[in-house]
């Protein structure tokens, strides 16, 4: 790339439009908390408002928002003559006209951002910043010393880099957005030009986009923001974020000024940047692996378990199929023994006595009773049912391991949140619940005739033992 080539900046919007966001019968629409971070100050102390099935804001409140705050210092300032390079602004919005393609995506989705509706627009009120060269003199561009170009593109479907339904893939024709980044990122341009994503759904829309991005122009400047960026869910929002850096190398930044600045404009010379809301990501980047630890840790203890106590229930078991055929087989050996000393002695009178073959027979209907009630095979069985309760007893320890350093690691933990009570409380109540399992299962196994021995261990017993009871 030719050296004095002027810098390039791209800044990408994701799905910025009133479905999403003020549209409360939109079943893809955010959740409060969502529209808050993006829509409203939150040194303001404002709250959403709702007219019927919409939210509402005033024009204040939302020129106050870190988004509103965000794009006029991004893009707001390069049409006042501000800012490096050129700022390519890019607007992906969902738009479905009915068809086939749209009643797959609506089935799993719900209506949403159907072509010339309210919902398909851009967010109402941020319609200057995000479309400049709709609300601006034919002239304008120029004007704008060059310092800005803005793009609309429309997708149909989930992965914006796919053919929409009224493209000719049969002709080789690419997606509207793989046309525009083509060229602005071919003749290795994707080697310096500065990219930012922002928008939503960060688990859907946003991460197919950076991946796309990724695996298409492996852009080695490539940032979605942290604060303006948002999900259905704070957790699928910072799972994919996570995803984001560690796969796809893209740099999760929180710092609205920071952001501003990446993108070549200086908001510190044009209109004083706040930092915006709360850094959600950087005070949990590792809150998903150590959730992922805690997971792993359970299943790892699990498996040291198993591997404890299999080696032993396997002799066990061995133990008491042995026993069993001994005793059966000697059982029926003394029976048989037993038959055939009385037969002899019926047709051989006077050569055997009738005690031998009752003595005999006795025995043998011992040793089969002995099969299922004398102390030896029960003694294995015990020796089983104490293995079950000490399996069942670690297995429970496990789990109140790794409950209680889920607790010690949650989000608010890790945003050093000083309710120590309210943790310590929430760990309390979720002990004690454990607690009730256990006795409950304690419970369930004495109904089926076990219970652990009362006794202590004394000479000759090393081990403490089981009885079993009648149900």
């Amino acid at each position: 790339m030719d050296p004095t080539t002027p810098a390039q900046y791209i800044l990408i919007t994701q799905c910025l439009q009133n479905d999403f966001f003020l549209n409360l019968d939109c079943q893809l629409s955010l959740p409060d908390s969502a529209v808050s971070k993006l829509l409203l100050d939150s040194e303001s102390g404002a709250a959403l408002r709702t007219e019927g099935h919409r939210r509402v804001l005033s024009d204040a409140e939302l020129h106050r928002s870190p988004l509103a705050r965000f794009l006029d210092a991004t893009v707001g300032s390069r049409t006042r003559g501000h800012g490096d390079g050129v700022l390519h602004l890019i607007n992906i919005r969902d738009w479905h006209v009915p068809g086939e393609a749209y009643d797959l995506e609506r089935r799993q989705y719900g209506a949403h951002c159907e072509a010339g509706t309210w919902g398909a627009a851009y967010v109402d009120g941020l319609t200057d910043l995000l479309a400049p060269d709709r609300c601006a003199p034919a002239d304008s561009e120029d004007g704008w010393g060059g310092r800005l170009r803005v793009h609309h593109v429309r997708s149909n479907t989930l992965f914006d880099f796919q053919h929409s339904s009224g493209g000719r893939p049969d002709l080789g024709e690419p997606a509207p957005l793989t046309t525009l980044l083509d060229g602005l990122l071919g003749d290795g341009r994707q080697e310096t030009t500065h990219v930012v994503v922002i928008g939503v759904l960060t688990d859907i829309k946003v991460q197919l986009l950076l991946t796309g991005i990724r695996s298409r122009y492996d852009v080695r400047q490539l940032v979605v923001s942290d604060a303006l960026t948002a999900s259905r869910t704070l957790e699928r929002h910072l799972t994919a974020l996570d995803f984001c850096q560690r796969v796809l190398r893209a740099e999760v930044m929180a710092g609205l000024a920071e952001l501003a600045r990446f993108l070549g404009s200086r908001p510190d010379d044009d209109r004083r940047l706040s930092r915006g809301g709360d850094a959600e990501f950087a005070g949990y980047s590792s809150y998903i692996q150590d959730k992922q630890g805690i997971l792993s840790y359970e299943d790892a203890r699990l498996r040291d378990y198993r591997i404890q106590t299999s080696e032993r229930l396997r002799r066990a078991q061995h133990t008491v199929g042995f026993a069993s055929k001994f005793l059966l087989g000697l059982g029926t050996c003394l029976l048989l023994t037993a038959l055939v000393l009385s037969l002899v002695g019926v047709f051989l009178p006077g050569r055997i006595g009738w005690q031998s073959p009752a003595v005999l027979g006795a025995l043998g209907v011992g040793q089969i009773v002995s099969l299922f009630f004398t102390r030896p095979v029960r003694s294995v069985q015990d020796a089983l049912a104490e293995e079950t309760i000490y399996r069942m007893i670690l297995e429970s320890r496990s789990l109140k391991v790794a409950l209680a350093r889920f607790h010690i690691t949650t989000a608010t933990s890790l945003r050093r949140h000083d309710d120590v009570d309210g943790q310590s409380e929430a760990l309390a109540r979720q002990l004690e619940i454990l607690e009730k399992i256990d006795t409950a299962d304690f419970e369930r196994l004495s109904q089926l005739g076990v219970t652990p021995g009362a006794e202590p261990p004394g000479p000759g017993r090393s081990r403490r033992r089981s009885r079993v009871q009648a149900p």
